[in-house]
């Protein structure tokens, strides 16, 4: 049994049958889609749609680099899918995101960091004159 000082109910906390305090029913839904959202995560790539310049955070003389249609510009994680990661902004910067791995956070930002560190091995790096160190989307290694 709690014992509780004096508590009033709110928008998240209210009494069971005894009178002891438990989550609201609005707030169990939240923490139940929460812990499995951390089930259903996507590790993703985000590559060049179309030939052109693309920001570069990695370059070391310049923030633009020439992506060809399929090169990789970013890898990332998330639990909320393109849409809720992106809405709609991808074709209008022109990037397509593919999914790459599907599985438990945990899972992806594995794959995910094992991309990042290994994209300097990729042949479409090693053309380069100055390969990068990570994908010119990636800011840094997470």
């Amino acid at each position: 049994m709690y014992i509780v000082a004096q508590w009033q109910e709110t928008d998240f906390l209210t009494a069971d049958e005894e009178g002891n305090p438990v989550l609201s029913e609005e707030r169990q839904r939240q923490l139940e889609k929460a812990l499995q959202q951390l089930e259903e995560a996507e590790q993703y790539v985000l590559v060049a749609a179309i030939n052109g310049s693309y920001p570069c955070y990695n370059c070391k003389d310049s923030t633009v680099i020439y992506l060809y249609k399929g090169e990789v510009w970013k890898y990332g994680t998330t639990t909320k899918g393109e849409r809720g990661r992106y809405g709609n902004t991808l074709a209008n910067r022109g990037l397509a995101y593919r999914i790459q791995y599907k599985g438990t956070l945990q899972a992806c930002l594995q794959e995910e960091k094992r991309k990042i560190f290994t994209y300097a091995l990729l042949p479409e790096n090693l053309k380069r004159a100055f390969p990068l160190i990570r994908p010119p989307g990636n800011k840094v290694d997470r």
